[in-house]
């Protein structure tokens, strides 16, 4: 009974592809059980694979006429940007496919106001009341002013709901960066792909390069650096020198971990004279449990990890995913043991497919493809996204963009794109996860039993009443939902619990939707793998194909998989990837800067059983990875963003690694491992690593989205970089950077140090990783004193009152402090947080 009330979505059947189909809670849920996981074990190989515009009319005339035209074409005359096309593919289109195509279409019985949406041309050109859109101007957009209901006489869509606050900012948005769109025809022909377009590197079988040789053989200490030195020595540049050994164990330090070093592990480094000091150095921060916190966060921003559904029907669920942590823990754990990572990848998408004998709590593995956006509960939607992540994620490859049209770049076609869609149209979600762990009767299980109870009686008393159910009624089931969803995420007796997804028992392949459109559906086509790597007979058989298509994936004849990691690896180390684009490797992406040794890499990745932390060794142990970042004026003009790697990269810490320093500097950093989610933003704030703050899709704290946090809607291989006045008022602000700069200065060895000097170099070796220089230190005494007296904080209602949360907006800081907090301060704690609002807190060198 009580499984009945709280479940997530219906087990779909493989025909259930209308626009009406959606994953909506019900009542009376089919009781369907999943197929048992018994289709094999293998989860994929090791081994290497192989005019002008003219016009008679006078210049005013034609102004007239044409105005308005330029205006909404201007901005659109270059072809979008894969960005933008996955923007209009992913955010637009649906929509305009669901909620506009009935009455502004072809498909229109009568085309209402003369107006169409279904072309780029049609659309700004618009109907009876003028263009519908000026591309880079929403509020001069009609369409803007229809889909807000800002007219009364001029609302779209005029009958059923309005589209929701999220889809109306899609739409501002697109207008403003330009509207970009490739709807160009009516009709929608097969693409054929020129031998340009199926010859693109990316496409091409991983072979073995041939190792360049090179005039000078000692700066190399591995083959990386044949790779490297290689392509310098073509473009007459040298390598620079090596970085100074502490610049080195911070860099490595915050690669590994996100922290910085302690005084005592630099001091080790700077008196190990061996020849494999640095090598010491990596394994000790590979063997590190704070390893997999640092990169598993890397792979939490791909899988588009969020503790909250975002877009749901709010009145028929709780916005919550009550064990989304389970997922979060699986990767930490799986980055931590270094598993294989084709087994990795096996494991997200099928882990209920092969055997795990009892470790149950690899199915939290599947979180991966369930723990997305809910759109609303359109079935469609959810289905795109998991294509989207599971090909732009894993593969660099925007197969999404195959959901309307054969894909305009890339050999994806429109029938791949549905081959793929067929996968995962049959399987479903079950009401209530496997449990991950055994029960232990202790007493607080029996209070969560307790209060479980509780929760199914009201729900058997609600469900008693079907037929006859008040308004009040619905709002009491819904408040039941949220609850239990509460008990769920709170209670420390909770069994953790996976959030996975099962196959159907007799699964159907999908017809293409024409267009996109569910209602106007085209020729059926199997389940299989792209045709681009696979032909067309290596048909899906094994229910819905997850495994298979799992298989397929981390296949060494797939070179995408391989190439994407090792691209993204490399990335995080240097600062940028072998390609820039490390979620396109399509034809739209730049080419690779090194793209022998990007295919070297990722053979001896997939040779080294698919390891990452072999990878982080072989890199890191590289000349050109431990270069120093000194800049050369001569190459820097050659080569501004360097490209060919004549040195190290000035990299920005992310938002983790710059919260998580600090609190560790402070000597507060709790490193407590997994668990349920933590609240960051309010007092009294929780001092756990970054990674297991809870994580509101709708809701992010600002703070996140200053420092460039990943959108957690997107599967995201690269977090933008910005530089904005709020990430210094945060640091010149924030309660937790200033509690933890009197921390510092409240440190026993700070206090019993009783010369000035020595204390500003006890501060410089604890924020920086280094001694200060002699100017630094008379910049240092003269700010000492000249110092006013110790500062009072006064308490107000006003600041310390608790953060307004409204929707999509959060409280400014990761901290709001209570009065007790707030204590003088003196010189010296002004002199520690000055230091760390310095930019080389925030930057590697």
């Amino acid at each position: 009974m009580f499984s009945k009330l709280f479940s997530v979505s219906p087990a779909p059947t493989a025909s259930a592809v209308s626009d009406s189909t959606v994953l909506a809670s019900r009542w009376n849920k089919p009781n369907i059980s999943p197929p048992s996981p018994s289709e094999g074990e293998g989860w994929g190989e090791g081994k290497n694979v192989t005019k002008p515009f003219r016009t008679k009319k006078s210049i005013a005339h034609h102004f007239i006429l044409s105005s308005a035209l330029f205006l909404s074409t201007h901005l659109t005359a270059a072809e979008p940007t894969p960005a933008e096309l996955a923007f209009f593919e992913n955010k637009i289109r649906p929509v305009l496919v669901n909620r506009c195509y009935k009455c502004h279409s072809t498909d229109s019985e009568k085309l209402k106001g003369n107006l169409s949406v279904q072309f780029r041309e049609a659309i700004l050109k618009g109907g009876n009341n003028g263009p519908a859109i000026v591309p880079g101007k929403p509020e001069e957009s009609l369409l803007i002013a229809a889909i807000r209901h800002d007219d009364p006489d001029l609302k779209m869509p005029p009958k059923g709901e309005k589209l929701s606050d999220s889809e109306i900012n899609d739409f501002v948005t697109w207008i403003r960066m330009g509207a970009p769109d490739p709807r160009k025809s009516d009709t929608l022909a097969e693409t054929t792909w020129g031998k340009t377009t199926r010859d693109h590197w990316a496409f091409q079988p991983i072979q073995y390069p041939a190792v360049p040789k090179v005039k000078s053989k000692e700066w190399s200490a591995n083959p990386v650096d044949v790779f490297i030195y290689a392509k310098l020595e073509e473009n007459g540049m040298k390598p620079s020198g090596p970085a100074e050994k502490r610049t080195l164990i911070r860099r490595a330090t915050f690669d590994l971990i996100g922290l910085p070093p302690t005084q005592k592990e630099v001091n080790a480094f700077l008196t190990d004279d061996s020849p494999n000091a640095f090598a010491k150095v990596v394994d000790r921060l590979l063997a590190s449990p704070q390893y997999g916190e640092r990169w598993g966060r890397y792979w939490l921003d791909v899988a588009r990890y969020s503790d909250t559904r975002g877009d749901i029907q709010r009145n028929r669920m709780d916005e919550n995913y009550p064990h989304a942590w389970t997922y979060r823990d699986y990767v930490i754990r799986s980055f931590n043991e270094d598993k294989p990572m084709n087994r990795f990848i096996v494991e997200q998408i099928a882990a209920d497919k092969i055997p795990l004998g009892t470790n149950r709590w690899t199915l939290a593995a599947l979180g991966f493809l369930t723990l997305g956006d809910r759109f609303n509960n359109n079935r469609h939607d959810i289905i795109n996204d998991r294509i989207d992540l599971v090909t732009k994620g894993l593969m660099g490859l925007t197969v999404s963009c195959a959901r309307c049209h054969d894909h305009k770049f890339d050999p994806v076609s429109q029938k791949d794109y549905y081959a793929l869609y067929g996968v995962f149209a049959n399987t479903y979600e079950p009401e209530v996860g496997p449990a991950l762990l055994p029960v232990r009767q202790t007493a607080e299980y029996v209070d969560y039993q307790k209060k479980l109870a509780a929760f199914e009686k009201e729900a058997r008393e609600l469900q008693n009443k079907r037929g006859r159910r008040s308004r009040e009624d619905l709002r009491a089931e819904l408040d039941l939902r949220k609850g239990y969803a509460k008990l769920e995420m709170q209670h420390a007796a909770a069994p953790p619990r996976a959030h996975v997804l099962f196959d159907i028992p007799r699964p159907k392949d999908s017809r293409v939707f024409i267009r996109g459109e569910a209602g106007n559906p085209g020729p059926i086509v199997p389940r299989r793998f792209l045709e681009i790597f696979s032909g067309t007979n290596s048909v899906f058989k094994g229910g819905s194909g997850r495994h298979e298509l799992a298989l397929s994936i981390v296949h060494t004849n797939n070179p995408l998989t391989s190439r994407t990691l090792v691209n993204r690896v490399w990335m995080h180390h240097f600062g940028e990837g072998f390609v820039t684009s490390p979620d396109d490797l399509g034809n739209q992406s730049t080419p690779p800067s090194h793209p022998e040794l990007l295919d070297y890499l990722s053979i001896q990745f997939m040779e080294e059983g698919w390891s990452m932390k072999k990878l982080h060794r072989l890199i890191m142990l590289s000349n050109a990875y431990q270069q120093s970042s000194v800049n050369n004026a001569a190459y820097a003009e050659r080569d501004p963003e360097n490209r060919f790697l004549w040195r190290a990269n000035i990299r920005r810490l992310d938002l983790e690694a710059v919260r998580d320093s600090i609190l560790a500097i402070g000597g507060n950093l709790d490193t407590t491992m997994g668990g349920r989610p933590v609240n960051l933003g309010e007092s009294p704030y929780s001092k756990r690593r970054t990674v297991y703050g809870f994580v509101d899709r709708r809701n992010l704290p600002e703070i996140y989205t200053q420092f460039d946090f990943a959108n957690p809607d997107l599967s995201t291989g690269k977090r933008h970089e910005t530089i904005v006045p709020q990430q210094a008022l945060f640091m010149m602000n924030s309660p937790l950077v200033v509690e933890q700069a009197r921390n510092i200065v409240l440190r026993r060895d700070f206090q019993e140090e009783p010369h000035p000097e020595a204390r500003i170099r006890l501060l410089y070796s604890l924020i920086y990783q280094r001694f200060p220089t002699d100017s630094e230190i008379l910049l240092g005494l003269s700010f000492i004193d000249e110092s006013p007296a110790d500062e009072k904080v006064q308490i107000t209602k006003q600041n310390v009152r608790k953060p307004v949360r409204r929707p999509g907006n959060s409280a400014m800081s990761l901290a709001t402090l209570s009065s007790a907090d707030y204590k003088p301060l003196d010189a010296w704690a002004k002199y520690a947080h000055a230091l760390l609002q310095a930019n080389e807190t925030m930057f590697l060198n």
